[in-house]
């Protein structure tokens, strides 16, 4: 009886983890979409290279209710994958790491409460974002969540070793765990320095997004391998 309701309990997993693998892989796509399309109108101050993606959810942004709604859907997708998709699939492993992705989506999707101004805007400078509620807990959030999701990559690598269909992945994950925090440094420089911020946060970004997507689509493809087998 235990092995039979064990096999059934199991065979339910399979197409839960199908789902949850699809809806990370979208919520990284409607997160990417939420600073990607909202950049073409916010006017020919702001620039991408210079002004941030935070900078997308200010009160004064232009349709700010756009990339607040694709940030929140991303970081729920994400945690939803992260805790109902890829923590069972890691069970025994590294669960930590299925928290610490979800955690960060979480962290990475939150825009509440918005920061006051845009820096491209007039009489807005960066004390006075910081200074403010908003600006301080963006800062907070979003410097930790990067910060996690950098480091993360590096000893996850190591682990799914142990797991049949995630050896693969070991390369790239040890790749992305000397990229991600280098590019998390480069990052704090330009920040640091005031010089070119906005691109440096976006490789970062979308580096993380990337090696989040080689995850999901992983256990697509593992669910698929175990639904034929």
């Amino acid at each position: 009886m235990t092995g039979a309701a064990g096999l059934g309990l199991e065979r339910r997993r399979r197409p839960q983890a199908l789902t949850w693998g699809v809806i990370g892989l979208l919520a990284q796509v409607v997160f990417a979409a939420g600073w990607v399309i909202a950049e073409t109108w916010q006017g020919p101050r702001y620039s991408p290279v210079t002004d941030t993606i935070s900078d997308l959810q200010a009160a004064t942004a232009p349709h700010v209710w756009f990339p607040v709604l694709c940030f929140a859907l991303g970081g729920l997708g994400t945690f939803g994958f992260a805790l109902f998709g890829l923590r069972p699939a890691l069970a025994g492993v590294s669960w930590a790491a299925a928290w610490k992705i979800g955690l960060s989506g979480l962290a990475l999707g939150n825009s509440f409460p918005l920061i006051p101004c845009q820096l491209s805007a007039h009489a807005c400078t960066a004390t006075s974002q910081l200074l403010s509620v908003g600006g301080l807990t963006d800062a907070l959030l979003s410097g930790v969540a990067l910060w996690v999701l950098a480091i993360t990559p590096f000893p996850l690598a190591r682990r799914v070793t142990s797991l049949p269909g995630w050896k693969s992945l070991k390369p790239i994950l040890l790749v992305a765990g000397v990229v991600t925090p280098a590019l998390y440094g480069l990052l704090a420089i330009a920040l640091f320095t005031g010089a070119a911020q906005g691109i440096a946060e976006r490789v970062l970004v979308v580096v993380c997004q990337l090696w989040i997507c080689l995850l999901a689509g992983n256990l697509i493809r593992v669910s698929f391998a175990e639904r034929a087998g």
